[in-house]
């Protein structure tokens, strides 16, 4: 089986999508108030987690569900464009997800819990029957709690030793 090159997996997990989610967490962690002396690898840890981990696998299982009108609208993409030959996007997805729960294991009970409902928004988001993109109120709603709501909250939380952040902090 032909195996895709670096290049279309990286465009597939969409590096310029990871920002806003990062930037959050790293909101989060300045709202926590927990100084970072001793604790810097848990940001580091955590901002990775939302950008290059979850936010990632997210882009790929929508490219992977969304591959069919990507052939039509977007054929320069990696799936469609045959860059991503065979269902190497479906297991690029499956594969991130799974790392992406990995990761967040090591940053506490509230980062994976966190990674768990990011990572199945996401898939309900794209994957049939649930999509939720085919509804502006919950399409929408999932995004914005994924890249804005929950980086934050799990920001704070990571540094708070896993405890729930106060209502200052959110």
């Amino acid at each position: 089986m032909n195996r895709p090159e670096f290049s279309a997996v990286a465009e597939l997990l969409k590096p310029i999508t990871w920002f806003p989610p990062m930037w959050a967490f790293a909101c989060g962690v300045v709202a926590s108030g927990v100084a970072l002396e001793g604790r810097w690898w848990l940001a580091i840890m955590g901002i990775v987690l939302a950008g290059p981990l979850v936010c990632a696998s997210s882009q790929a299982v929508n490219d992977w569900f969304d591959r069919h009108v990507d052939a039509i609208n977007e054929p320069q993409r990696p799936i469609p464009s045959g860059r991503m030959p065979g269902r190497w996007g479906l297991y690029v997805a499956i594969f991130w997800t799974l790392l992406s729960l990995v990761w967040a294991a090591f940053l506490g009970r509230w980062a994976f819990a966190a990674a768990v409902a990011g990572l199945v928004l996401a898939w309900a988001y794209s994957a049939p029957p649930v999509r939720l993109k085919q509804n502006g109120w919950w399409g929408n709603a999932a995004c914005g709690l994924c890249y804005e709501g929950l980086a934050w909250t799990t920001g704070a939380a990571v540094m708070a030793g896993g405890e729930m952040p106060g209502g200052r902090s959110l």
